[in-house]
C-alpha cells in the first residue's frame, strides 16, 4: 500500500491503476516495486540465517500476500467477502522433501494464497549433501524458484530464477547473501504485463549475528532492474536491524544511484520505518509503502 508524500508526479511509472477503496494505492509504481525489491530480499535473507545452523527452509508462503491486481474489481471482491466460495487447500500445508544428495524440494499443486493457487517449486541445493544443513563455516545453500500464482478471475504472479536464485554461506561472523538473479513478473486478467522486476547482487550481501535479536545487514549492494521502464537502481545498505518480533529489518537504509530512465543519476533511498514499512524516495518524490513478504511474528 502506497501514500503519496513528495509533490511531483510518479516517475516513468508503467501503470497507472484507479484508486482502490479507501483511497489506497497498490505498488506498481517504481517506489513499490524497489520496495517490495528490498522486502523480498530481506525476507529470504532471514528465512534462512533465522535457522541458526538447522535446516534452511522457505517461510510458510513462499508469496506472502497476493497482488490486488489479482484479486479482481472490487464488487466481486466484497461479494466473495459477504459469501465465501470454497477454495483449494492452503499453500501452508505444503512441505519440502527429505533431503536426497544435498537437495530439498517444495511442490505446489493448485494450493491456495487466499483465493488465487500456486503452482511450480522452490528447490534448495546443499553443500552439505549429506545432511543439509548449514552447520559449519564455509557450508552453502541455493535457493531456486519457479512459481506462477494465478487469480482466480485471470492473471499471474510468476517468481524465476533466471540468473541463479539465491545463495546463502555461512560465515565466522554470520552470513553473506549473494542473488545471482530473480525476477517477478505481473500479468494482468487481460493478459498485459504490469511489471517485470529483475534482482541481483554486484556484491553479496554481509549480514552479521545470529539470530533475529542481533541480525544486521552491514553492507552489500542490491540492483533492482526496471524491465519495463529501462532502468536499474543500485543499492546499498546501511545498519539494518532486525527486531525479535518481525521477518525483515525494521529501521536502518539503503541509498544508491538511478541508471538508465527519466530519473538517470538521481539518488534514491530506501528507509526502514518499521516492521514491513518504509519510505522510498527517488529524486525528492517520497512514498510510503508496505514491504511484500515482511510481516510481525
Amino acid at each position: 500500500m502506497l501514500t503519496r508524500s513528495g509533490s511531483k508526479t510518479g516517475i516513468f511509472t508503467a501503470v497507472a491503476l484507479a484508486s482502490l477503496a479507501g483511497g489506497c494505492r497498490k505498488g506498481l509504481d517504481d517506489q513499490g516495486q524497489i520496495g517490495a525489491s528490498v522486502g523480498d530480499v530481506m525476507a529470504s535473507a532471514d528465512e534462512s540465517a533465522n535457522s541458526n545452523g538447522a535446516t534452511a527452509v522457505l517461510p510458510a508462503l513462499p508469496i506472502l500476500r497476493t497482488p490486488d491486481e489479482l484479486k479482481g474489481p472490487m464488487w466481486r471482491r466484497a461479494l466473495d467477502a459477504a459469501f465465501p466460495s470454497a477454495y483449494a487447500a492452503s499453500c501452508a500445508g505444503v512441505t519440502f522433501s527429505a533431503c536426497a544428495a544435498g537437495v530439498r524440494t517444495r511442490t505446489f499443486n493448485g494450493c491456495s494464497i487466499g483465493t488465487a493457487t500456486l503452482d511450480g517449486s522452490a528447490t534448495l541445493t546443499f553443500s552439505d549433501t549429506v545432511a543439509c544443513t548449514l552447520g559449519a563455516i564455509g557450508d552453502s545453500v541455493n535457493r531456486m524458484a519457479s512459481l506462477t500464482l494465478t487469480g482466480l478471475y485471470g492473471g499471474t504472479l510468476a517468481v524465476s530464477s533466471p540468473g541463479g536464485g539465491q545463495t546463502l554461506t555461512k560465515t565466522d561472523a554470520g552470513w553473506t547473501f549473494a542473488v545471482p538473479g530473480m525476477e517477478r513478473v505481473l500479468t494482468g486478467p487481460a493478459g498485459h504485463t504490469l511489471f517485470d522486476v529483475s534482482t541481483m547482487t554486484t556484491a553479496p550481501i554481509v549480514m552479521t549475528g545470529t539470530t533475529r535479536a542481533d541480525f544486521e545487514i552491514v553492507s552489500g549492494a542490491l540492483v533492482v532492474t526496471h524491465n519495463l521502464a529501462s532502468y536499474s537502481v543500485t543499492l546499498e545498505p546501511h545498519n539494518l536491524a532486525w527486531a525479535t518480533t518481525c521477518n525483515c529489518a525494521v529501521s536502518g537504509s539503503l541509498t544508491g544511484t538511478v541508471s538508465g530512465g527519466k530519473a538517470d543519476g538521481k539518488s534514491a533511498t530506501v528507509t526502514i520505518t518499521s516492521c514491513g514499512h518504509a519510505d522510498v524516495d527517488i529524486d525528492g518524490d517520497t512514498e510510503s509503502v508496505v514491504l511484500d513478504r515482511c510481516a510481525a511474528i
